[in-house]
């Protein structure tokens, strides 16, 4: 798809539209892949998208460059990051030394209430699992997902950690890992998601940081096995 046809459409009237407005109306239209990587992002195509001039623009890529979401190449100008094999590995490097710690903390410190939600978002997506896979089912897994992992880490009650944690699943890398899933691989998830909630309401720390390390480690080698499968010469 060409730069020229991927409109950013917003309803925010112009007076009110910041500089950040238009840095998270770029990132969003990154992160559900509205943008092909390897592809460029023209500042005077997004400005005309978004109603705006070309310096909040100029600031939001700069802003996605330091971030990693895009590359600058001299003389080229910005295009959309590649993923590589490393990427991957670094994520989930990272995601395995935050996220069982803070599920772990989450034992000691989740509110009945919270449990009582994931709950209802693990059988949500159990139930998922036992009908034919369609767009609309997928994007209810994944939005489920999403919630069920943010209560988890959020009630840890560190939030810098939980601000660092969520910034990286905030990366295409996050989606691409779902869209990775064969129907084996969300059964197997959904049932860890169960284990998950049973661990947090027993109270046990251990038990709910080895279920999360195990989960996150499944993922990892569905991502790896679909990229080597895809990028056999990388």
């Amino acid at each position: 798809m060409a730069v020229s046809e991927a409109i950013l459409h917003t309803t925010l009237p112009e007076a009110s539209r910041s500089g950040d407005d238009v840095y998270l109306a770029i990132k969003d239209a990154l992160a559900t892949g509205r943008y092909s990587a390897g592809q460029y992002l023209r500042e005077e195509q997004l400005a005309k998208s978004l109603g705006v001039s070309r310096t909040p623009v100029r600031e939001a890529l700069r802003r996605l460059d330091a971030e990693g979401w895009v590359e600058t190449r001299p003389n080229y100008g910005v295009r959309v990051k590649a993923w590589t094999l490393q990427d991957v590995r670094e994520i989930f490097e990272a995601r395995l030394l935050i996220e069982p710690y803070l599920a772990s903390r989450a034992a000691l410190h989740i509110t009945a209430s919270d449990i009582e939600r994931l709950k209802a978002l693990a059988t949500a997506m159990l139930d998922i699992t036992q009908e034919p896979s369609t767009t609309s089912s997928s994007e209810a897994w994944f939005a489920a997902n999403g919630e069920f992992h943010a209560i988890v880490t959020a009630a840890a009650n560190n939030a810098r950690l939980d601000r660092s944690l969520r910034s990286m699943k905030e990366t295409p890398l996050i989606k691409w890992t779902f869209d990775t899933y064969e129907d084996d691989d969300r059964v197997r998830s959904a049932r860890q998601h169960v284990e998950i909630v049973s661990a947090l309401e027993q109270r046990n720390a251990a038990w709910v940081e080895a279920i999360m390390r195990c989960h996150i480690l499944a993922a990892e080698k569905a991502v790896i096995d679909r990229y080597n499968r895809e990028s056999p010469n990388s």
